[in-house]
């Protein structure tokens, strides 16, 4: 399930509990009977895992695209016979707290 069926099942969920939840309140509240409330609060808990619990396809139909592993991507190099030149990271700029802290640890030692 990706993060947009995340948020519609939970959305969905949400919606569904709800209004069984109000309808049930009100069903019981006229005949008297919480019992009438619970069973009806529970099956709309009941259809709200059946349709927001299992991945269902309308619940991915956003799916990320993640990178290779680097193993295979070691090894996909290899088979190719070319070699790449891999630039190495470059460092990225340390704050000032960030500098004085280590020079106080190191004026320290």
């Amino acid at each position: 399930m990706d993060f947009v069926g995340q948020r519609l099942a939970d959305r969905m969920h949400q919606i569904i509990t709800a209004f069984f939840g109000i309808i049930g309140f009100i069903y019981g509240y006229f005949q008297q009977r919480f019992a009438f409330t619970m069973y009806i609060s529970m099956v709309g808990l009941a259809i709200s895992a059946l349709l927001c619990v299992p991945d269902w396809g309308f619940l991915n139909s956003n799916p990320l695209k993640w990178q290779k592993p680097m193993g295979e991507a070691e090894e996909e190099d290899e088979d190719d016979g070319e070699e790449e030149d891999h630039e190495p990271p470059q460092k990225t700029k340390q704050s000032k707290s960030k500098k004085q802290s280590k020079n106080k640890v190191k004026k320290r030692k």
